[in-house]
């Protein structure tokens, strides 16, 4: 339910997704956010972007095949 929720989060925001916009939207940690997002990255559904440096993951762009699961 939470996966799903950050998928439609993602739509409606139109463009790629922090951590800090998954946290304050579901109320929830930033930590398990963060966890959330690796997860929905490992599957496929997500793809971390790196920050200006290039060593840490600071946003998540919405795949294709995540449309489709909603």
């Amino acid at each position: 339910m939470t996966e799903r929720e950050i998928i439609r989060l993602a739509c409606t925001l139109a463009r790629p997704l922090r951590p800090i916009d998954v946290a304050t939207h579901l109320n929830i940690n930033h930590r398990t956010a963060v966890r959330t997002l690796q997860v929905l990255c490992a599957k496929g559904w997500f793809s971390p972007i790196a920050g200006a440096v290039g060593t840490h993951v600071v946003r998540y762009e919405l795949g294709r095949s995540a449309m489709q699961r909603l």
